[in-house]
Parts: C-alpha cells; structure tokens; sequence
C-alpha cells in the first residue's frame, strides 16, 4: 500500500470514529437521569439524621448510609410531609436503582412508583416506609436494623 492511500483510509477511519463518538455521546446525553441529591451520612444508634436545610430546594434526597446495604429515598409530599422508603426490592430483597419516575430493580424488573407501589411485578409488595420524626430543624429516620453489614 502506497502512503498516500494509507493516509486516506487512516483520515477516513479517524473521521468515522469521531463523528461516531460525538454522535453516540449526543444520544446518550438525552437519555441522562436528571442529578440525583446524594446525602451520605453514618447511622449511629440505628437512625439518620437529615438537617432540613438540605431539603430545602428539592422534593427528592436519596441517601446512602455507611456500613448500610440500601439506600433510602426521602420525599417531599405536597403536604409538607416527609416519607422515607427503603430502597430494597419486595420480591427479592436487591438493591433499586432510581428512575425519572420511581425506583427499578435490576435482578427481575420489579417498578415502583415514588411512593414505594408496585407498578410492575413479580414484586407483589409496596416498599417498606421507614418509620421518621422531625426534631429541631433535624429530620431523623429509623433504620431497619437487619440490613446492616459488618
């Protein structure tokens, strides 16, 4: 192969993977979950403490826990009321992942709505709501203590 016909098919193949790459990082960009509020905190005592403050400007608050083996979402109602849902599949106890409309399992594909119900099975029940309290400013959610890792 001569240089000159080397360096075309080079140019071209260059060229097709970087309209490529911009085009798929194009798609892939409409696809993005909106941001997610991390709040990651420790649970002494068995509880969370959340300050309101950092509820301040969402309806949403996933929180990831040390040493904790779900997530826990918080939500705002439109009552002004707070709902804490763990995060762990009815059906088979795997971790939920967090969708534009509610919380996904990807172990059997069980849907549930944001407010734990089951939109989708083979999940039958709704998520557990963890049981929480407001004092002082401070929003504090009890853990179930089973699922703890050491």
């Amino acid at each position: 192969m001569e240089r000159r016909d080397f360096l075309k098919q080079t140019c071209g193949a260059c060229a097709a993977i970087g309209f490529g790459a911009f085009f798929l990082s194009s798609v892939m960009e409409s696809c993005k979950t909106p941001s997610l509020g991390f709040y990651k905190t420790a649970a002494p005592n068995g509880s969370v403490s959340i300050p309101l403050s950092s509820l301040a400007n969402t309806d949403f608050k996933l929180v990831r826990i040390n040493n904790y083996n779900y997530d826990v979402a918080v939500l705002k109602q439109s009552s002004g009321d707070y709902v804490a849902l763990l995060l762990m599949c009815t059906h088979a106890g795997q971790a939920l992942t967090k969708t534009g409309s509610g919380f996904f399992c990807p172990l059997h594909g069980s849907r549930f709505s944001e407010t734990g119900a089951v939109l989708k099975g083979p999940a039958t029940d709704p998520l557990q709501h963890l049981p929480l309290k407001i004092e002082n400013q401070i929003l504090v959610i009890k853990l179930d203590s089973d699922y703890y890792s050491s």
